[in-house]
């Protein structure tokens, strides 16, 4: 190792320079990927919840009505 050339040292700096980018742009795409994903996954739960709220007062409505057919 010691005997290393001049332009074999360049080009293994640049070689892992460029390793390395390569590595930090793919992690950098993946959080980006998974901010995407958390934040559809809360959409659509707030879409499920408002949902829920909207069968539980179509729920509740029915059971007052059939309650008071039976007087």
């Amino acid at each position: 190792m010691m005997n290393m050339g001049l332009w074999t040292g360049i080009v293994l700096i640049v070689a892992i320079g460029a390793v390395s980018e390569m590595y930090r742009a793919r992690v950098k795409s993946g959080s980006k990927e998974t901010e995407k994903l958390y934040a559809e996954i809360i959409e659509r739960m707030t879409k499920v919840e408002e949902r829920m709220a909207n069968v539980e007062t179509i729920l509740f409505e029915r059971e007052k009505s059939e309650k008071y057919k039976n007087l």
